[in-house]
């Protein structure tokens, strides 16, 4: 009888997960993906002005798992070692960490924020900000990761163009 509902049990879950196109990001990256790609989306379509530059809409950005692997490890390195940068405690710079990281692209910038306690949070402060919000509403971007460090207070996004 046990094993019977088990394996009903299972079915149903295997099926309520949806299809594998469903599953925005299979690596932990401290955050609700769905809530800073809908985020930085919502800005992109609407565009924005970025200090004294006006951005048009933009095309809807992609979450990338390689691009969250370079601002995880970036986040967290930052936390570990308590500083601060664009430059990684290595020497390294964003470009760097990108292709470390297996991004089949182009890196096109990187933001970098402390102390915001949620994706609201963090994302306004970079459209705020008019050198975050210029790579936010780069139209050439067409995909994004985001980290957060794993204490949660410093956070790191990567932007990049996949290659054709």
């Amino acid at each position: 009888m046990f094993k019977k509902i088990a394996s009903v049990l299972l079915t149903v879950l295997l099926f309520s997960c949806g299809k594998d196109d469903d599953v925005i990001s299979s690596i932990h990256v401290n955050l609700d993906v769905a809530s800073v790609l809908s985020l930085v989306n919502d800005h992109r379509r609407a565009g924005a002005t970025c200090g004294s530059e006006r951005y048009s809409s933009a095309s809807v950005i992609q979450w990338d798992d390689a691009l969250a692997q370079a601002a995880l490890f970036h986040s967290n390195d930052m936390q570990s070692n308590d500083y601060f940068s664009h430059t990684g405690r290595n020497g390294s710079n964003f470009s760097e960490r990108v292709k470390d990281a297996r991004f089949e692209g182009s890196p096109l910038g990187e933001n970098i924020a402390s102390g915001y306690p949620s994706e609201e949070a963090v994302v306004t402060a970079w459209i705020e900000s008019p050198g975050h919000c210029a790579n936010i509403m780069n139209g050439s971007a067409t995909h994004i990761g985001v980290a957060r460090s794993g204490r949660g207070s410093l956070w790191t996004m990567v932007l990049g163009r996949k290659s054709d």
